[in-house]
Formats: C-alpha cells, sequence, structure tokens
C-alpha cells in the first residue's frame, strides 16, 4: 500500500513539475493552446450527444440529448473563439490547484506530528508557502495573463519538487515507523 501511494505521489510531482516548466518557458502558448483543448473537447462532447441523439431509432419522452448537444457544441465554439476569456479565469483554476496541493502537504505534516515525527514542522513550513504562493495566484496581483502563468509555472515547479521531497521523506518515515513496530505498540 506503501509502494502504490509513494508511487501516485511521485507521478503526481513529476507532472507538476512538466506541467511548470512549460507554463514557465512558453506561458502565451501554453494558454492559448489550453484554451483551443478545453473548446475541442467540449465540442466532441456536444457532438457525442449530438450523435446520440439521431442514432437512437426509439422516442424517449423527456429526452433532451438534441438541446443538450447544441448548447454544449456552441460553448466549445465560444470558448475556442473567445479563448482569452477562458485565459483569465484559468490561472485562478490552476491557483485553486497550487492551494489544494499545500493542503495535501499539511495533512501530510500533521500525519508526521501523529507518528511522533519533529520534522514535521519543516513540512507544515512548505505547504504554508505551497498555499500562499496559490493564493497569489487566485487573487491575481499582475497584470498579464502571461506573467501570471509564469507565477503558476514557478508554483507548479515548487510544489512538484516539495511533493517529491515529502513523499520520500513520509515514505521513509513511514517504513521506519511500521517496520520499528511502532504502529503496533499504539
Amino acid at each position: 500500500m506503501l509502494k502504490n501511494w509513494k508511487l501516485q505521489e511521485v507521478g503526481g510531482a513529476v507532472t507538476l513539475l512538466i506541467c511548470g516548466l512549460v507554463l514557465l518557458l512558453m506561458p502565451e502558448l501554453t494558454l492559448v493552446t489550453i484554451a483551443n483543448v478545453i473548446g475541442i473537447f467540449v465540442i466532441v462532447i456536444g457532438a457525442f450527444f449530438l450523435v446520440s441523439y439521431f442514432m437512437r431509432k426509439e422516442l424517449a419522452a423527456g429526452n433532451n440529448d438534441l438541446i443538450k448537444g447544441l448548447v454544449i457544441v456552441f460553448v466549445g465554439i465560444f470558448i475556442c473563439v473567445k479563448s482569452e476569456l477562458v485565459v483569465s479565469i484559468l490561472p485562478v483554476v490552476l491557483g485553486i490547484g497550487v492551494v489544494l496541493s499545500g493542503i495535501l502537504k499539511l495533512q501530510h505534516a500533521f500525519d508526521l506530528k501523529r507518528m511522533g515525527f519533529g520534522t514535521w514542522v519543516r513540512i507544515a513550513i512548505t505547504a504554508a508557502i505551497n498555499v500562499f504562493i496559490g493564493l497569489i495566484v487566485i487573487l491575481n496581483p499582475f497584470s498579464t495573463a502571461a506573467w501570471l502563468m509564469r507565477l503558476v509555472g514557478i508554483a507548479f515547479i515548487f510544489s512538484g519538487v516539495t511533493d517529491l521531497v515529502t513523499t520520500i521523506y513520509v515514505s521513509r518515515k513511514a517504513s521506519e515507523y511500521y517496520v520499528d513496530g511502532k504502529a503496533e505498540e499504539e
């Protein structure tokens, strides 16, 4: 179970690092690409509803697949055409992700404290910094989305690095905890 957790955490941390580097190095391209990918994805979902409606042989009372499909396709087209609007809210959504990552690290810190390890404070400090950076992103004090995306990239890199360090440390300490039999003493 611990190995599975460690693998998931390391995978998430590496994903954050990669996304952070892309956002840091290519913010304008990233913003437009993300908006277009979201728009295309929404169009595909709408098309699925439309195809479902026209492929159905029997009539179903109360089935709204035609209208759902049309509305969703139009929303997707709007996202693609008005990508600057999507881009303006995207950093806030990404900032929420950074805050959530910090809150998760805070949980890890409290878990270490409950296991009796005094080093939990360091993890808690990195978690607080993570939450602080995420809040800065959410409050958007910068004038351009590109700079904000660079900040999000830096936040993702910080979050990814601290996730890796935290995962390795917590994994090692949890192994010690269970190997030394401390878990059975409680």
